[in-house]
This record gives C-alpha cells, structure tokens and sequence, in this order.
C-alpha cells in the first residue's frame, strides 16, 4: 500500500516509469549522481525516444535501409526492455543489427554495420546484461556480439552483401566492418566490465545487509535469553526462599509437634520431598540457563522410569491413579522420555488443582513409530469443571509446545463422562534427529 506522502508526489511517480530510479511507481527518489546516471541506463524512455529518430534517420537516409523504420522501433524498445529483460533487450538490439547488416544498399563515410545510435543502444543492453545475469551470460552474450560483428565482416568479404561505400576516398579492399567491429568490441568490453563492477558492488551491499540482519537477529536473541535467564533467576530467589521453609517445615514437623499419627507424618514426609524436588528441579533449570556451554544438559533428567514415583506422588495428594506401561523401548530418545515425564506430570498436576480427588488413568504405551501418553480423569468429585482445552493457562500451552517440538501432537478436551482428557502422539524416529 503506497503512503500518502508518495501519493503526494505525482511527478516522481511518473518519472519512476521514465527511468530506473527504484520500483516502478515508488516515489521516495531524490535527485542524485546514479538518478541523473539512469537518464542513460537501461530502462530510459527519453533515451529511447531520442534514438528513435536517429537511428531511423540512420538507416534509412544514410544507409538506405528498407527496414530502417523498424529496426529504430527494435533499438529503442531494447533500451526501454533492459530495465526488465536485459536478455530479451539483447535479443533486440541483435535483431537490429541484422538488419542494419542485410538491409542497405549504400553507406556513408564507411560507418556498417553498427550505426552510432545502434552502439549507444549496444552499451546500454551490454551493461544490463552484465549487471542483472551471472557473470557467464553477460560474457557469451558479449561473445555472441562480437561474433555477429566478424559475421558481418567475412559476408562482405566474401561478395554476400553487396554495399557501396560513399562519401569518402577509400583503397580498394576496405571493409567498413573492420573499423566497426573493432570500436564494438571494445566499448561493449568496457560496458561489461563496468555493468560486472555494479554486480559486485550490488552484492557486496547485499551482503553486508544480510549479515547486518543476522547481527541484529543474534543480538536480539541475546537479549532474550539474557532477559529469561534474569527472570529465572529472579523467579529462583522468589520461590526458592518460600519453598525451603515449606521443606524445613514439613521434614520438622513431626519432631515439633506431639501426638501426630503415623498417616500424617507420612504426609508431612511427602510435602517435603515433593518440595525438595522442586528445588532441585529449579536449580538444575537455573544451572542450564546460566551455563555458557552445554555442560548443564548432562545432568540426568527424569524420564518413564519416575512414572510410578510420580503417580504415588499425585495419590498421596488425594487422586487415585492407574498407571499402565507397555512396549516402551529400553534406549527411548532422551527428547521423547523427558516429554514423556513432563506431559504426565502436567496433566497430573492439572487433575490435582482442577479435578482433586478424581479417578485418573496414565497410559504409556509404544510402538516402533511412535509414544502415546494419555492421561484421563474421571469427573470432579467436588463438582467443579475441567480445564477449557484452550484456556488461559500455562500447563496446556507447555505440553502442545514440548509436543510440537517433536513433530508430535498434542489432543486434549473433555470426555463425555465430564472429565478432561489428555493425549499426546510422539513419533520416535523424528525425534532421535531432534535430540
């Protein structure tokens, strides 16, 4: 969508289609050296329309070309085309030549078979071609000139063009493409290499740009992770604190406090493992964050083989589990055991906030292709409802995240009896390049 301020600007708009300032119908140019260049670069109309009649005249006058009126029309739409198709504009500005070579009956002053206008047109459709193709087509197209050139030569040589050379004293013998191929060679030689600098220049800016881009890209996942690993750290003094007096408490609990059943120091027991866990858990967390190499990776991580410790941790927390194992491989992929563990131990943690004391079944199944995990619990006993599957929280955007990683996928949602269901596919193969 163009800006209202180059809407403004009617005029540079149009001078956009007249020469090669930028996109075709962008405004935002300014008057400079390579803007005032353009006027006689590829894609110029006024250039085009001023050697429309000079190569008419030419031709026709000059040289007494039949087709004189069209290979102007050819010159100048090649000039106008190398804006856009600098190989089909040489294509043109080749068949202009043919004609200037078969077509007239006489020349002046020796000038065949490239006219001075058909040169000008010649160096324009060289530089495109140079600065717009691969360096190999812009050298066979200068090849195929210059051979076209010595073409000419040898067919008046050889009597095939018959051409009488007026308005000058010249020996017997003289070919006027000898002169001509020659100044052709070496001016288009030097459009070449001039359209080829361009090239060079336009890529090394280019270059420069991307590798620009990719700093500014790397500089900003820096501050990302820089910004996550404060948050963590932040986090871990926040949680850190609260959850070592909840350890310190429950371990304590049953040398403090006198006449406690067996059944509830047990409970205390738990609350302080769990609570241990997750410290170390954070700790660990924070260690690979803050690590600069991967040393913190190498740390063990829970997989299918804590499945059982965490569904007695969920029942002691008041929820009934079955847990069912099969077919898992002894060496599953350490990308795919750790989501195992975390998905689980969401869905379970979901069950004890939304759904407390609910019956639940973990199934952990597997076969060459892939892992299935689903999790499902029945209704709520207290008569609250499950999770939405797209809810504001945290724990079912996580699991999809983890899954997701893995090419796997991640189903979740109610079940008909009024509880909540979750299931997760990940395939084993995908997963082991992940890792």
């Amino acid at each position: 969508m163009q800006s209202e301020a180059t809407r403004r600007r009617p005029i540079r708009r149009v001078m956009s289609y007249l020469i090669s300032t930028g996109p075709v119908g962008d405004g935002s140019w300014r008057w400079s050296l390579p803007t005032v260049l353009a006027f006689i670069g590829p894609g110029s109309v006024p250039l085009a329309l001023l050697m429309l009649p000079l190569q008419a005249t030419t031709l026709s006058s000059s040289s007494l070309a039949d087709w004189g009126g069209i290979a102007a029309v050819l010159s100048s739409a090649a000039i106008v085309l190398a804006r856009f198709r600098p190989l089909g504009a040489w294509g043109l500005a080749m068949a202009t030549f043919a004609i200037a070579v078969v077509g007239p009956a006489q020349v002046w002053n020796g000038v065949w078979p490239v006219t001075p206008p058909l040169l000008f047109t010649l160096l324009v459709v060289q530089f495109a071609v140079a600065r717009d193709k691969r360096v190999g087509v812009s050298i066979a197209t200068w090849f195929a000139t210059i051979v076209a050139g010595i073409c000419a030569y040898w067919m008046f040589e050889i009597g095939v063009v018959n051409i009488r050379v007026v308005d000058g004293y010249y020996p017997p013998g003289f070919n006027p493409a000898a002169d001509s191929v020659a100044l052709t060679t070496t001016y288009t030689a030097f459009a070449l290499l001039l359209g080829l600098l361009v090239r060079l220049r336009r890529q090394s800016r280019a270059r420069v740009a991307q590798e620009e881009e990719v700093a500014a890209a790397e500089r900003t996942r820096r501050h990302i992770l820089e910004e996550r690993a404060r948050i963590a750290r932040e986090l871990h003094d926040v949680v850190a604190h609260h959850m070592s007096v909840i350890s310190i408490q429950a371990s304590t609990a049953e040398y403090r406090l006198n006449g406690l059943e067996e059944s509830t120091r047990e409970e205390f027991r738990s609350i302080g493992e769990q609570a241990r866990e997750s410290l170390i858990e954070m700790r660990r967390l924070l260690a690979v964050l803050r690590a600069e190499d991967e040393s913190g990776e190498r740390a063990p991580q829970p997989g299918p083989e804590q499945l059982e410790l965490l569904a007695e941790s969920a029942q002691r927390a008041g929820v009934p589990v079955t847990l069912t194992v099969s077919g898992l491989p002894d060496a599953l992929p350490y990308a795919v055991a750790l989501t195992v563990y975390r998905v689980t131990q969401e869905a379970l943690s979901n069950v004890i906030r939304h759904a407390p004391g609910s019956r639940t079944e973990v199934e952990v199944r597997a076969d060459d292709a892939e892992v299935v995990v689903t999790v499902t619990n029945a209704a709520p006993t207290d008569g609250t409802s499950s999770p939405e599957p797209h809810s504001a929280g945290f724990g079912l955007v996580g699991m999809r995240e983890r899954v997701t990683f893995l090419d796997g996928t991640l189903e979740t949602g109610p079940t008909p009896e009024g509880g909540f269901s979750v299931r997760a596919r990940l395939p084993i193969e995908a997963s082991e390049s992940t890792a």
